[in-house]
């Protein structure tokens, strides 16, 4: 039975249906020598790899020869009627504390972050660009990002795997002179992510889990046994690495 709320299982099936087109990030191998590219396809916000090539994410940076994920939470390019359901699911997971400020990892997350502060009236202040080299995206100072005096600071993103990119975040924004207490995505992969981060001493919120969402697939036969049971597989795998 599913654990998801009525309107999370609404979001869910505008996730898995929502068609789109979008940058994935795929890897190959050349003369023994790991690379990393995006294509751009047809897709939706929860896909399946179509490719054997993807997914790649940063922590395949580290460990280049990982496996590959099956399946994306890709939230970029969406209708704006999708980023709002987003946000709205967002918002609906309490603080432990209301910032001063929010903002959103570029690209994916701008307009669900500034959405998420419109309904939540926390101010949002745009304070990252993004170099999006494929070989190694990276969060960077916008140009004129104003300093945060000290002031706190919620960061808002799509999904997290690992943790790597939103620490790379965390520390542009610490080093304007932000207080950041913590992060909001949508989904959790559960592949470790959540713990790093609170173990680092940053609040961590996320409505839905990855888990949670093939769940409900999977009971309502939106995807099939085999395609369940690859990703909880590589969730357990990915655990370890």
């Amino acid at each position: 039975m599913s654990n998801l709320t009525k309107s999370q299982e609404e979001l869910a099936d505008l996730l898995l249906n929502t068609r789109t087109h979008a940058k994935v990030r795929r890897r190959k191998h050349t003369n023994g020598k790991v690379e990393f590219y995006y294509v751009i396809r047809d897709t939706s916000p929860v896909d399946f790899r179509v490719d054997p090539s993807e997914f790649a994410f940063v922590h395949h940076e580290k460990h280049p020869d990982a496996p590959l994920s099956p399946i994306i939470v890709n939230l970029r390019n969406l209708p704006e009627s999708l980023n709002k359901k987003i946000a709205k699911c967002m918002a609906e997971v309490p603080l432990k504390q209301v910032p001063d400020f929010c903002t959103g990892i570029p690209n994916a997350a701008i307009p669900y972050a500034q959405e998420f502060s419109h309904i939540t009236n926390i101010p949002y202040v745009t304070i990252f660009e993004k170099d999006d080299n494929p070989a190694s995206p990276r969060i960077v100072p916008a140009k004129d990002a104003p300093n945060g005096d000290g002031k706190t600071l919620l960061i808002v993103d799509d999904v997290i795997t690992k943790g790597e990119s939103k620490f790379r975040a965390f520390k542009v924004a610490e080093e304007l002179s932000y207080k950041v207490i913590g992060l909001v995505v949508l989904v959790d992969r559960g592949e470790g992510g959540k713990e790093i981060i609170e173990q680092a001493g940053y609040q961590f919120y996320a409505p839905l889990s990855l888990k949670g969402l093939l769940d409900y697939y999977l009971e309502k036969n939106s995807i099939n046994k085999d395609q369940y049971d690859e990703v909880i597989e590589y969730i357990k795998q990915s655990q370890d690495v």
